[in-house]
């Protein structure tokens, strides 16, 4: 009956007919995003986990691994600056309903306690720091390749910010390729690679990389790869929001040539 009314509608008066598509568009996008805290873009939701809203990013959580298999959040301008400098309190995510790695579980494993979303990168918001050390933003991940790889990548999304308007990040672990080693009397997996993409609106372009966990050198570009190859790996649909006509295009294209890499090589 309701679809009978529209088609009336549309063929009565064809502008009264778009204003109501519009108006139920941005009825569903709320309902999707509803609980939503920051800014961020959704990536696809994964079976038996947590999707937690967070104030400067969300996340996906597997309790399986004591991991996300993404955590979704936005660079802009303002967190160029490094200066800020805090001591860490590693706490378990209040929001988390499930069981969770602690920071004893770090202390003999041979691995640091890693931040997917880095305090910097959410300075600016209120209370957004102190979340970024809960603990399920935390990953193990080897401290040369964090200091020279996942920082340095880090460091280049935010100068890639003073280029352009927003980045949209989303990260995680490549789940796909358990069983991991663990560490920790709670069994933390230690994730054998990573991955980033960024998604730049204002360009419509789009580029990701996957790290193996423990690389500590090379050039960052060596690392790229189509957002399609980190869906494939992953089996996440990283921007599923996007206009298909967008996604199809912008997931597809690895044009290295688009992303100053010369920043910061």
């Amino acid at each position: 009956m309701v679809f009978l009314t529209l088609n009336k509608l549309y063929h009565e008066n064809s502008f009264i007919m778009k204003t109501i598509l519009i108006v139920f568009s941005i009825s569903c996008f709320f309902l999707t995003t509803q609980g939503q805290k920051a800014d961020v873009m959704l990536p696809s939701e994964r079976d038996r986990e947590q999707i937690i809203h967070h104030t400067g990013y969300s996340l996906s959580y597997n309790s399986s691994y004591l991991q996300p298999s993404w955590v979704t959040y936005k660079v802009t301008k303002v967190q160029i600056n490094k200066d800020l400098k805090i001591k860490p309190k590693y706490i378990a995510d209040p929001e988390v309903n499930t069981r969770s790695a602690s920071k004893k579980d770090y202390k003999q494993g041979g691995y640091i306690m890693a931040q997917f979303v880095n305090y910097l990168d959410v300075k600016q918001i209120p209370d957004a720091i102190d979340e970024t050390f809960y603990m399920s933003n935390i990953t193990p991940m080897k401290l040369a390749f964090y200091k020279y790889i996942w920082l340095k990548t880090e460091d280049l999304i935010r100068l890639w910010s003073a280029e352009t308007d927003d980045l949209y990040i989303v990260c995680g672990p490549v789940l796909l390729e358990s069983p991991f080693p663990a560490i920790g009397d709670h069994d933390v997996s230690v994730p054998k690679r990573f991955y980033k993409a960024v998604y730049d609106p204002k360009n419509q372009k789009a580029i990701g990389f996957i790290f193996k966990n423990g690389i500590s050198s090379g050039n960052l570009n060596s690392f790229a790869v189509s957002i399609d190859e980190i869906e494939r790996q992953t089996g996440i649909d990283l921007f599923p929001a996007l206009n298909d006509e967008v996604e199809n295009k912008v997931e597809a294209d690895l044009n290295l040539g688009q992303w100053n890499f010369e920043l910061i090589e």
